[in-house]
């Protein structure tokens, strides 16, 4: 509803205020660019970007806003306050609608949004040769990330993340993460809650570190979702639970909880599912394993483990089914797959 309101909205901005690319809409008084509407924005406001390139990021510090492109908004390259497109420190902001590219910073870990408050929802973000997709500052609130795509992010050997949080909690849903470079992992969080569904997350070609890397501990949750760990990947699990060095349990939970997926181990050394250091419980149920991966009689009870894509028949790697297309390719699996635990 949101979505289609900023449509109608920026569309009448265009006819209406003969604006060019970059034309901008603050609680409905129009700007040329956004960095002329920055002082205008206050607590509250609803902020309407006109599709077209924005070579310059905004700092916005106010609380309570949205900021609402319709479709062809594009931030290249762009950078506020040498961290991000969209510096944002306010509490309870929604962003729909933005993509970004090749955007860098000098810390090495240039990112779309880099929120600093509390309660981030980013919704229809497209997100693809930077350093970082979404980073944050605060350890409150939530995130909530959903409709979005994250490709090909990553820097310095690890230092940047396609989602880097702390927070609460981070729910990701309805979303992807393809081709994570340079050692980088899709999900690396520090939160207390990290809740990922119907999404995919993959290596493919990229030479990533992890697919998800819960650095302290918390509560993991993955579930209906598509898991891919590439032939490039740089370390043989898919998921890190609290794997760095002095860390130490927070959180009152500290649980994993993987269900109903389907998990491809596509490289050819050593996969591993999960490794950790400890945790209070470990659910994993219900998923489709396709690949060779080590201490698969850890996981055999709930789950078929099918050795190759070949006795799965499923095509060969890269293939990915899209995540509707999931539950059928799993029934399928199930039906005509060799299973070498059934």
């Amino acid at each position: 509803m949101i979505k289609s309101v900023a449509t109608v909205v920026c569309s009448l901005l265009a006819f209406s205020f003969n604006a060019s690319a970059n034309g901008v809409l603050v609680d409905g008084k129009p700007f040329a660019s956004l960095k002329s509407a920055i002082s205008s924005i206050k607590d509250g406001s609803r902020i309407y970007l006109e599709a077209g390139v924005y070579t310059e990021g905004a700092y916005i510090k106010a609380s309570n806003i949205a900021i609402l492109g319709e479709p062809g908004v594009v931030f290249d390259g762009a950078l506020a306050d040498g961290k991000a497109a969209l510096v944002l420190t306010g509490d309870n902001v929604e962003v729909e609608s933005v993509e970004c590219a090749n955007i860098s910073a000098p810390a090495g870990n240039g990112a779309c949004i880099r929120f600093e408050g509390a309660n981030l929802v980013a919704r229809d973000i497209h997100v693809h040769d930077c350093e970082s997709g979404i980073m944050t500052a605060s350890d409150a609130g939530k995130v909530e990330v959903s409709y979005s795509r994250f490709e090909r992010l990553g820097n310095r050997n690890g230092y940047a993340h396609a989602l880097y949080v702390k927070a609460d909690e981070l729910h990701f849903r309805y979303s992807s993460i393809l081709s994570t470079k340079m050692q980088g992992s899709g999900i690396k969080s520090r939160s207390k809650k990290v809740v990922v569904e119907n999404s995919i997350i993959a290596a493919l070609d990229g030479v990533d570190s992890r697919l998800i890397d819960m650095a302290n501990y918390g509560e993991l949750i993955v579930r209906d979702s598509i898991l891919q760990q590439g032939n490039n990947s740089s370390n043989s699990q898919l998921i890190a639970y609290g794997l760095e060095k002095k860390i130490k349990q927070e959180f009152e939970i500290n649980k994993i909880v993987i269900k109903d997926n389907l998990i491809f181990f596509d490289r050819r050394q050593a996969n591993v599912l999960v490794r950790s250091r400890l945790e209070d419980e470990r659910i994993i149920s219900g998923n489709v394993f396709v690949g060779d991966f080590n201490n698969p009689n850890e996981f055999v009870e709930g789950n078929l483990w099918y050795m190759s894509r070949a006795k799965a028949h499923v095509t060969s790697a890269p293939y990915l089914p899209q995540i509707h297309e999931k539950q059928i390719v799993m029934d399928r699996i199930r039906i005509i797959g060799e299973a070498q635990n059934d």
